[in-house]
């Protein structure tokens, strides 16, 4: 067991980050390195594809927001603004120059090398994968009441695709509530 292995954890979907879980059992044996959890938190704090995840550099964080001038996939711009969760992310890391996600020996993580340490290390229970996570996100910006053309701009897709993830996840989430608290009353 390597000295900087954590808990067992489990993906809150609620605070988008994993939480550690009460006791280990005999079937549990996995460990993480802190490097290898801060991937799902940032993924779903930001929205960013795996490739661009990687290439965030702490040049791109500015005060109001991360800008990305060129994303790997398409291209485009994306600009991502620093809300308080965020930040608190971000002023909890210790280096603050060249990549924000360091692996292991204080190095930038490889697309494949991240890739395979999160195969091989992602928590019991946890059926997303990092990519997942941008509609994760997206679903967090609809909640707090963004429009799907500012969650479009903000996550690089098609404001239709951002109203199908509406449609699907989060209408269909207050439904469930209205009528959970209306069959209550």
């Amino acid at each position: 067991m390597c000295s900087n292995a954590l808990p067992a954890t489990r993906w809150n979907c609620a605070k988008r980050r994993l939480c550690p879980v009460g006791g280990r059992s005999k079937k549990q044996k996995r460990t993480y390195r802190p490097t290898a959890l801060t991937v799902p938190s940032i993924a779903s704090l930001t929205g960013l594809r795996l490739g661009d995840l990687i290439r965030l550099d702490w040049s791109n964080v500015g005060e109001k927001a991360i800008i990305i001038e060129k994303t790997r996939k398409r291209g485009g711009r994306a600009v991502i603004p620093i809300y308080t969760e965020l930040r608190k992310w971000l002023d909890q890391r210790e280096k603050r120059e060249g990549a924000v996600l360091l692996n292991s020996r204080q190095k930038p993580w490889t697309e494949s090398g991240l890739e395979t340490v999160w195969q091989r290390r992602k928590p019991d229970g946890f059926d997303r994968t990092i990519h997942d996570l941008r509609g994760t996100f997206a679903t967090f910006l609809a909640l707090k009441g963004l429009t799907d053309e500012k969650i479009a701009k903000i996550i690089g897709w098609t404001a239709k695709r951002v109203c199908e993830i509406r449609a699907r996840y989060v209408d269909e989430a207050r439904v469930i509530i209205d009528l959970a608290e209306r069959l209550s009353a």
